[in-house]
């Protein structure tokens, strides 16, 4: 896997302005103030993903259908240790049984046609350059639903920070250009509204897995897109005299 690069931070001009009269903190005398916003955002190169993986077995007794989701499990977790991804980041405790029916036109009700046995395998992995070899190997091993491996970051704090710090940037650049405008002096803030938010990960695909098996690539092909979080502040500055 290529090397993703490393923070670039980005701001957008988000401008809400007003001036308004305000109380000072003795509450007797008016302090003129603009209200301005303020947006920026920062990208991190993720180095974290959590990956949910699923095998759906079918048969017709229980026993049977647990030991095919059962076998395709140790297939999982002995690929994962040739991975060399420790046995604590793999969680494979989650499972499942349940009847399936179908529909019998001709006696007019549902008929018992066997059941569904589903393992369920959460691997945290705390290097990508393993992703595209984990995805690859899990579905080679029989698994067959994979969901998109939700990225982050280490550095998701600091990120954060970044984007604050590029908001708050933009919001005393637009109230300079505020006041410059309107022949005033720009003076301190009196208050500061701050809010950040990260791009939501895509949602789970249970085709994803087959997806990938009817056209499967070297695990070089994997990249890890940037992480971006997004920031706005409100701030309200005085007008000095």
């Amino acid at each position: 896997m290529p090397k993703l690069p490393g923070i670039v931070l980005l701001t957008s001009i988000a401008l809400s302005a007003g001036a308004a009269l305000a109380a000072d903190a003795a509450g007797d005398t008016p302090v003129r103030s603009i209200t301005v916003g303020g947006s920026g955002h920062a990208e991190v190169a993720p180095d974290r993903a959590i990956v949910s993986l699923s095998i759906v077995a079918r048969a017709i007794q229980v026993p049977d259908a647990q030991k095919e989701a059962a076998d395709v499990s140790g297939k999982v977790l002995a690929m994962t240790r040739r991975l060399g991804i420790d046995s604590d980041r793999v969680d494979t405790t989650g499972a499942s049984v349940r009847p399936e029916y179908r529909w019998n036109r001709q006696a007019e009700q549902q008929e018992l046609v066997g059941y569904v046995a589903e393992r369920r395998i959460t691997v945290r992995l705390d290097d990508l350059d393993k992703l595209g070899a984990l995805i690859e190997g899990a579905v080679e091993a029989g698994v067959n639903q994979v969901a998109p491996p939700i990225l982050d970051s280490s550095r998701r704090k600091a990120a954060h920070r970044d984007a604050l710090r590029a908001a708050a940037e933009d919001a005393r650049e637009n109230a300079e250009a505020l006041a410059a405008t309107l022949n005033v002096r720009l003076g301190r803030p009196l208050n500061v509204v701050a809010g950040s938010d990260r791009q939501p990960p895509p949602g789970p695909s249970p085709v994803f897995a087959r997806a990938m098996a009817a056209n499967a690539e070297a695990a070089e092909t994997y990249n890890a897109a940037d992480l971006r979080f997004d920031a706005q502040v409100t701030v309200v500055f005085e007008i000095a005299e």
